[in-house]
């Protein structure tokens, strides 16, 4: 998805008998280059040459079509995650913790890595069209290739490797999920965002830790609070 396509292989594949696809893959173009906001259905439908009606045959709306193309993000978003857990070289003797915390780390830098290739894409599958967002990434969180059920996968990895006790791993893929796309969302788009790439990754290294070190002191934490003078 990184690479530019042209509009005439688009149109290839359209008069190959594939005009949904045709749609979405230049519907990414357009979005890089426009925006979700500057984007329509009947203008894709002409810049492909087809009539519009056509287009309208498979997608009832804009909103139709950009949540389509925000789906098909999620599953790409997965299909990294996964890559990044095969590449991993660990050693043959390495323990289910050091298993579980490479899981955890190399699902944060699929994550973050998706972002910086794919701002745009990113931002519709998180924003007003990104429809996917609901269906796919929470309510279909037991999808294998779901980002948010391998991110439960390898928290619960870490709880039976006695990494993290059950109540620090109670509801933990939520601050995970939350500092991960943060971070995500602030350096494409944010206060990070001209920081260096090194710098970018820098950024991460210290979330993750601080995402890790938080669940492994919760206990502590709990400790400490419970010494506190009430505020009342």
């Amino acid at each position: 998805m990184t690479k530019s396509i042209s509009v005439v292989s688009i149109r290839k594949s359209y008069h190959y008998g594939d005009l949904p696809q045709a749609l979405k893959i230049l519907t990414l173009e357009m979005l890089t280059e426009h925006g979700a906001e500057r984007f329509s259905l009947r203008q894709a439908a002409t810049t492909l040459g087809v009539a519009p009606s056509a287009a309208y045959r498979h997608f009832a709306d804009k909103s139709e079509l950009l949540s389509a193309v925000a789906d098909d993000g999620f599953v790409a978003m997965g299909a990294l995650w996964m890559a990044r857990i095969a590449q991993l070289n660990l050693a043959g003797d390495a323990d289910m913790g050091m298993l579980n915390l490479a899981h955890f780390s190399a699902g944060a830098d699929a994550y973050f890595q998706f972002g910086l290739d794919h701002p745009a894409l990113f931002q519709l599958m998180f924003g007003p069209h990104g429809r996917a967002s609901a269906t796919r990434f929470m309510q279909a969180a037991d999808l294998p290739t779901n980002p948010y059920a391998m991110l439960r996968q390898s928290l619960d990895g870490l709880c039976a490797a006695k990494l993290i006790t059950p109540e620090a791993r109670a509801n933990a893929e939520v601050t995970a999920f939350a500092a991960i796309h943060g971070l995500t969302c602030l350096t494409i788009s944010g206060v990070f965002k001209d920081l260096d790439m090194t710098q970018k990754w820098e950024q991460l290294e210290l979330v993750k830790n601080n995402i890790l070190g938080g669940l492994l002191a919760r206990e502590k934490a709990q400790e400490l609070k419970a010494k506190m003078p009430s505020s009342s």
